[in-house]
């Protein structure tokens, strides 16, 4: 198994193609390339059937999946000021491909897991792992990714709702020579390939632990007994200065937790969600999530530091395990981080690269993230999720 990644900012079409494809080269040599992953700034959506074919017959690549996104990010840079186009291609000998395009009626036609069995072509026991590609404008990626994880139980999913368009029709997905601008656009891979991830949140825990007494829907009326605004009203003093600040300046965040048969909850075992608004009367909180009774939370608080800290926490976890070096990585972030987050360029990849490289990378700023937290996958926000592609365990 061998990759290749490759990162070009040339605007006309011809040039760009051969820069990739000579980066490309010169890393693969002659290569079987099976599988090519690319990422193009919205610019290049005009020409876009073009360089897609263009691309692919320059590289040779059987398949090539991907979708337009605002920022790309390849090998060890995060292109956020101008248009660039990244590129992920891989030899992937044993590996089976399998190519799907999905559209909003298939979640309305959906019957359960036997259906997207049928669909994709691919049953669990194959253990197949996930790549996919949204178009947040007209498809429901929350439902998508749901209905994808009650079909294939603690299958890998990762990957990205594309940005940088401004109404319906203005998003690019593109898949094995055909270009979309409506639904999601995947690949389902088996045989000889591992996919693990990483998915960083980028919170940290504030106050302690609370149990959902009453909710309904997507808004939560108390925990432990009391309004979650009276709890909040009384927390926030008590805080160090910083935290109270980041609260303020409505960078608070809810996390539930994922496995509550866990004694204890730290980094990475929280589903972070954005609070909506709050009703003074009531003390109410409305929470970007559907919660129920039962549950346990904890009110969280992001910046660039935290993020930073997070996001190296896991990559060094990573870094000790002993599963087998990543081959190459996808890098799929938010368009809330990036340089406006940190205050500088690059920072993900990079450090991405400092703890787990040297890696061929490519990847884009999403308008939401899809990645695991736990055994199931999620739609995230201000995330950082990153798929490495590695050999299977023996």
């Amino acid at each position: 198994m061998r990759f290749a990644s490759a990162l070009t900012t040339k605007l006309v079409v011809a040039e760009a193609v051969e820069d990739l494809g000579r980066q490309v080269a010169a890393q693969l040599g002659p290569a079987k390339i099976e599988l090519a992953m690319m990422f193009v700034h919205p610019k290049f959506a005009p020409q876009i059937d073009g360089l897609v074919e263009s691309v692919q017959k320059a590289i040779g690549a059987r398949h090539l999946i991907g979708c337009t996104g605002a920022g790309i990010i390849g090998v060890d840079q995060e292109v956020e000021q101008q248009p660039a186009i990244s590129l992920l291609a891989g030899e992937l000998p044993g590996v089976e491909v399998a190519p799907f395009h999905l559209e909003e009626k298939n979640l309305e036609e959906s019957t359960g897991p036997d259906f997207w069995h049928f669909q994709l072509e691919l049953e669990p026991g194959a253990s197949p792992q996930f790549l996919v590609f949204v178009d947040p404008f007209t498809t429901h990626a929350v439902q998508l990714v749901d209905a994808l994880t009650d079909a294939y139980p603690r299958a890998p999913i990762v990957g990205g709702l594309a940005s940088g368009a401004q109404q319906p029709g203005e998003n690019r997905l593109f898949l094995d020579g055909k270009v979309y601008d409506d639904g999601a656009v995947g690949v389902g891979l088996t045989g000889k390939i591992a996919l693990r991830t990483v998915v960083s949140q980028g919170c940290r825990p504030i106050g302690e632990p609370l149990v959902v007494t009453r909710a309904e829907k997507n808004v939560v009326f108390e925990l432990g007994g009391r309004p979650p605004m009276k709890i909040l009203q009384e927390m926030l003093p008590q805080l160090p200065a910083k935290d109270r600040q980041l609260a303020r300046s409505g960078l608070l965040f809810l996390g539930r937790v994922i496995n509550e048969y866990q004694d204890e909850y730290g980094r990475g075992d929280f589903l972070i969600r954005n609070l909506i608004e709050s009703d003074r009367e009531s003390g109410a909180l409305a929470v970007a999530d559907l919660m129920r009774t039962g549950q346990t939370v904890q009110f969280q608080v992001r910046d660039g530091e935290t993020a930073d800290e997070d996001l190296r926490h896991l990559l060094q976890q990573e870094q000790r395990s002993k599963a087998g070096k990543p081959r190459a990585a996808l890098l799929f972030t938010c368009l809330g981080r990036g340089e406006g987050m940190y205050g500088s360029a690059h920072h993900d990849i990079r450090a991405v690269q400092e703890c787990l490289g040297p890696l061929p990378v490519a990847g884009f700023f999403c308008n939401g993230e899809i990645g695991p937290v736990g055994q199931r996958a999620f739609v995230h926000g201000f995330t950082s999720v990153l798929g490495l592609f590695t050999e299977p365990p023996a």
